[in-house]
This record gives structure tokens, sequence and C-alpha cells, in this order.
């Protein structure tokens, strides 16, 4: 009896996590929030922070040979794209931009 109580709630749960996974399969992956020219203009500031510390890094891992030329230039172009792209959308991040979550960041909704 307690074998089969404890199998009928198991099923219970795995079904109401089942439902839940297909419920958020829908939902947008950025919230639909429009950004004042100040909350753009402090995001700005942030990420061109953000941006020129993680350049300077790149150069430095560079300059100790844990990168060579080449893949710090490669670093340095990608980080360059997603940061272009990211001033590009107002600096509104898309979470889980990788195409095996369904979503990449040139894709529009």
């Amino acid at each position: 009896m307690k074998k089969m109580v404890i199998t009928i709630l198991a099923v219970f749960l795995f079904s109401l996590s089942f439902g839940t996974f297909a419920a958020a399969e829908g939902e947008p992956q950025t919230p639909k929030v429009k950004l004042t020219e100040e909350q753009k203009t402090e995001l700005a500031k942030l990420h061109e922070q953000m941006y020129s510390t993680k350049k300077e890094l790149v150069n430095k891992y560079v300059e100790y040979g844990v990168f060579s030329k080449d893949q710090g230039d490669n670093v340095l172009k990608m980080m360059e794209a997603k940061y272009q792209k990211l001033k590009e959308n107002d600096y509104m991040m898309r979470w889980h931009p990788h195409s095996h979550h369904g979503k990449r960041l040139d894709q529009k909704e």
C-alpha cells in the first residue's frame, strides 16, 4: 500500500513539473520593457566600463602568453560584435541566446 501511494505521488509530482516546462516554453525571453533615456545612459556607462575592463584583461592574457595574438584578436572581435549588438538593442540583454535554446541574438522576435 505504501509503495502504491509513493508511486501515485511521484507520478502526480512529475506531471506537475512537466506542465511547468511546457508553459515556460512559449514565454518571451526578454521582458517587454521600455527603458528611459536616463536608464539607457546609465546602462551604457556600465557596459562601457565592463567592455573596456574585459578588453584590458584579454590584452594582459596576450601579453603573458596565455593567448596568442590571433586568439586575442578573435576574442576581442567577438566581444566587439556582442557589444555593438547590445548597443543596437538599447542595452536590453537577451537571456539564453544560444542556438540550442531556440533563439539567436540576431533573430528578431
